[in-house]
């Protein structure tokens, strides 16, 4: 914490609420409420309260207390404090040996009143301490600041005296008190060796407070907003939902594209294949349109060879013996024919070529068993 606001017991003239402000690398100023608003406003600070609003106790609980503590400190405190119980807001502090803890007490409505009035201004603390509370606990401790002295510290009290009371009282104060302060208090018999020169008052309170008791518990108590389950299951179910829209909307634009490449990628090869017919726009059913005709158009296989059977008998291949036969789309058969005599060969090349056949031969060979050659019948 860097930002300390102290509402001071004294109210000079008719001013309320005299304060004292300051941050961990600045002197004290003061003004009243309003003044300090405009310095503090929208910084987090604690807030320090005068010992004179709230009262100290030493309490023991019941061992093992635990979530009953606060209703284990109201019984102990019920029979020690005037007020009724129900009025006062608790504060505690850690529980030692489980059993003992200190307690600051306060008037519930008077608190309520100050945080109203801080809100106001727009104010809101992140701590409230009270300011003898906030000697260090290292050792007994009293401090003169504002106009009196604190005592606290490691000793079992908490307690505020003007010099007037102190000089009534100072005989009864515990023994081994450190005494901080300008100038060393007005008591008879007090040993210098217990008085330490303090000049700067604020910084002992501001290194004190993290010790101190918080009162910010029970209905002060700050409270962070949570999110509740169902909003952090509203939360998931929107985050997996967005997640798989982004990944549908990706998938999508891939598929999209991928289609364009693909669409384009088809019209260059229908304008390579062919050129002399526009592309429509949907040339998946141009290219099955295109398949069917060519099916019909060009005669299978089979019906070809039955045709080339009758023409080949006809030409007089009863002559000449077929020994391979290959056929190739768009170039036509390829037959390795052989024969008694090449003059059987030369017929039956003629009988061909008068059935308007377009046929060569090539590679004709003579052995022992006759003569063999390559017919080339294109279509």
């Amino acid at each position: 914490m860097s930002h300390w606001l102290y509402l001071s017991p004294h109210t000079p003239g008719d001013r309320p609420w005299h304060c004292h402000w300051w941050s961990v690398d600045s002197a004290p100023l003061e003004g009243d409420l309003e003044q300090a608003a405009e310095h503090l406003r929208g910084h987090a600070f604690a807030l320090l309260l005068p010992m004179e609003m709230a009262s100290f106790h030493q309490v023991s609980v019941p061992a093992r207390s635990g979530r009953w503590l606060r209703q284990a400190l109201h019984s102990a405190l019920e029979e020690q404090l005037i007020d009724d119980v129900e009025e006062l807001h608790l504060a505690h502090g850690p529980l030692r040996e489980r059993r003992h803890c200190a307690v600051l007490v306060i008037h519930r409505e008077r608190l309520q009143r100050c945080l109203k009035r801080l809100a106001e201004h727009g104010l809101q603390p992140s701590r409230m301490h009270i300011d003898a509370d906030c000697l260090p606990q290292d050792r007994p401790r009293a401090l003169a600041w504002d106009g009196r002295w604190l005592l606290g510290g490691g000793a079992a009290l908490r307690l505020t005296l003007n010099p007037q009371e102190l000089g009534e009282l100072g005989r009864l104060l515990p023994d081994g008190l450190l005494w901080q302060g300008a100038e060393p208090p007005g008591i008879d018999g007090l040993e210098p060796e217990h008085w330490q020169a303090e000049e700067q008052p604020w910084q002992v309170l501001s290194q004190g407070s993290l010790q101190a008791i918080d009162l910010c518990q029970g209905q002060f108590q700050r409270r962070t907003r949570k999110a509740t389950p169902w909003r952090l299951a509203l939360l998931v179910l929107a985050i997996a939902g967005g997640a798989q829209l982004l990944q549908n909307v990706g998938h999508r634009l891939y598929l999209e594209q991928r289609s364009d490449q693909l669409h384009a990628a088809s019209q260059s090869l229908w304008q390579e294949r062919f050129g002399d017919e526009p592309a429509s726009a949907d040339l998946a059913h141009q290219v099955r349109l295109k398949q069917r005709q060519q099916v019909q158009e060009a005669p299978g296989v089979a019906l070809r060879l039955s045709q080339l059977a009758e023409q080949w008998a006809a030409s007089g291949g009863a002559l000449s013996q077929i020994q391979r036969l290959d056929y190739q789309a768009e170039e036509g058969w390829s037959l390795q024919v052989s024969a008694p005599a090449f003059a059987d060969l030369q017929l039956l090349r003629e009988g061909l070529i008068n059935q308007c056949l377009n046929v060569s031969t090539d590679s004709s060979v003579r052995d022992a068993q006759g003569v063999s050659t390559r017919f080339q019948i294109k279509e």
